[in-house]
């Protein structure tokens, strides 16, 4: 079972990479963290783009939101250092 969620892991963190809309959204909550309207006018994305990217990484694990603030999970900080 181990390897599976290895290779799922791999899977979800690689789809996560191949888009530079999704990469430019980790980068600009980084470590900190941002709340949407930071976010938002920092990366200057069309609604349609930060909405569908956003609600991505939320919904598979990278990013969440506490408190109004836009925060990275562990895999969130893992992709960050990938790069």
């Amino acid at each position: 079972m181990g390897k599976e969620r290895d290779k799922s892991h791999h899977e979800k963190l690689f789809k996560a990479s191949m888009s530079p809309v999704r990469r430019q959204i980790i980068a600009s909550i980084g470590i900190h963290g941002k709340t949407r309207e930071e976010l938002k006018k920092e990366l200057k994305l069309s609604d349609f783009q930060f909405k569908f990217n956003l609600d991505w990484l939320i919904r598979e694990g990278f990013v969440v939101e506490e408190n109004g603030k836009l925060k990275l999970t562990e895999d969130g900080i893992e992709l960050l250092e990938a790069g």
